[in-house]
């Protein structure tokens, strides 16, 4: 089975699966959060609209589709496909991607871009082609190449979300919506994750969570002279250089703050040594370093601790600061900087959201005018162990489809619909993998889709509905 299926996988790819990929890539499907004129502009609109066209001329049995929009908030894509007849009875498999895209980033290859797309050595290049626009083709194509085989399958439903890359604001609603659409799931097959290389199967075993917002000090109403001013009144980047102190030590990147960390246990310990056995110095490897620059933590196995299971801050945007071109003999009335802070996956966000708040604005240095504006608080997500037949299917797959076994993997970013999917269906088994691999650089330029990679999970993808089929019945 593993081999027809894998072959059949293939043959979808070049008759289309590809081309459809192709075809999304050129869609700039931005997220809310990156277009306010989304409604008016139309694009995640056409990302839906050439997904549902596209599945629509599969010729996949039972398949049924439907546009789901409320007033304010952005589309979703309903794919049901009805089970086979002698698995009528069986749980629902549910698929989950998102077809919203980042921004288009500066800094692509001459030969490369955005909105277009390039094949070259095996990878496709363009944004939204691994993060994460491929999943709901080859979610897809694993089903109709069950059908196309004569493999009996269980209902699939999907419902393809387009606020993903902006916090997934309406998804719940959506949700609650097609309740009973989505009654009785048994299996959620998620890949908008990550794999620690390409010669093997990936299954993430935990996502970290996040906070986010804004950090606003101003000290004065309008700018004015620096040698005027400096000196007398506070500079207000060095205000929040002295907040962020606060939370993280600059000279090594650690979190302050026990709200912010969990335990690590042994078997926490154990994973990681795991996985910095397969990947040794290709944790770091894959970065595009400049010059001398090394990495936090000396050690393979503390590399992956600190990026799974530690906190984290980012400065990922920065306003009231002029270019180095265009920067005057000012001393600025403010600075405002958007972070980001990756949570262990156990740490409550709600309560580490508010800690950070109260950190960075009480008592702030010379009274300036400090806000805090919370953005995002979501949670992280562990997985439950898998029962024995899905953990075999992991094995077989992987064994057979890239001649390793397979390994868990804890993920450094953040899918905060796992906790909603874990808490709506209890008792249903989780697939959550990915083709964001070394390199593959999602949201930065040269975005890429490992073509080969893609094709194997995709091919696993199929088996593992095909197995759970088998045991239902």
């Amino acid at each position: 089975m593993l081999k027809k299926i894998l072959d059949r996988v293939c043959d979808e790819w070049t008759l289309g699966t590809e081309n459809a990929i192709k075809e999304f890539i050129q869609i700039p499907a931005l997220s809310v959060d990156f277009d306010k004129d989304w409604e008016k502009n139309r694009q995640l609109f056409k990302a839906v609209e050439q997904a549902k066209a596209w599945v629509e001329s599969q010729g996949i049995n039972g398949l049924s589709t439907r546009i789901i929009k409320d007033e304010g908030f952005t589309p979703c894509l309903l794919v049901e496909i009805e089970a086979s007849e002698t698995h009528e009875k069986q749980p629902t498999v549910f698929l989950y991607g998102h077809l919203d895209k980042q921004p288009e980033n500066h800094g692509w290859d001459e030969d490369k871009g955005p909105w277009s797309p390039v094949v070259q050595d095996g990878k496709l290049y363009g944004r939204g082609a691994a993060d994460d626009g491929y999943s709901f083709f080859c979610s897809l194509t694993a089903v109709k190449t069950l059908q196309t085989l004569g493999i009996p399958h269980p209902r699939c439903v999907g419902l393809f979300e387009t606020c993903e890359e902006s916090s997934s604001v309406h998804y719940e609603d959506y949700l609650e919506e097609c309740s009973e659409t989505l009654k009785n799931v048994g299996l959620v097959v998620a890949l908008d994750s990550s794999c620690g290389d390409y010669e093997r199967l990936w299954v993430t075993k935990s996502l970290r969570g996040m906070i986010g917002g804004a950090i606003n000090v101003e000290v004065l109403s309008e700018g004015v002279h620096s040698g005027e001013a400096s000196g007398i009144v506070p500079e207000s980047f060095m205000i929040v250089r002295s907040l962020l102190d606060r939370v993280e030590d600059s000279s090594t990147g650690e979190i302050k703050g026990n709200v912010f960390h969990q335990k690590i246990t042994k078997d926490i310990k154990k994973q990681c040594t795991k996985i910095a056995t397969v990947l040794g110095d290709n944790l770091w490897q894959q970065y595009p370093w400049v010059g001398e620059t090394k990495p936090l933590k000396k050690t393979a196995e503390a590399c992956v601790l600190n990026r799974n299971w530690e906190p984290a801050l980012t400065i990922t945007g920065m306003d009231g600061m002029p270019s180095v071109e265009n920067g005057g003999n000012v001393l600025r009335p403010y600075t405002r900087v958007k972070i980001g802070m990756r949570l262990p996956p156990a740490v409550d966000a709600k309560k580490a959201s508010e800690a950070f708040g109260k950190i960075v604005t009480e008592n702030p240095p010379f009274s300036a005018k400090v806000e805090y504006q919370p953005v995002v608080a979501s949670n992280g997500w562990v997985a439950e162990k898998p029962v024995a037949w899905l953990e075999k299917a992991f094995s077989k797959a992987s064994m057979k489809y890239w001649g390793n076994d397979f390994c868990y993997l804890g993920m450094g970013a953040s899918i905060p619909l796992l906790n909603v999917f874990s808490k709506l269906w209890p008792q249903s088994q989780f697939l959550v993998a990915g083709v964001l691999g070394p390199k593959s650089n999602a949201h930065g330029p040269n975005e890429f889709l490992h073509i080969e990679y893609a094709q194997r999970l995709t091919a696993t993808v199929a088996y593992v509905i095909a197995k759970m089929g088998e045991k239902a019945k």
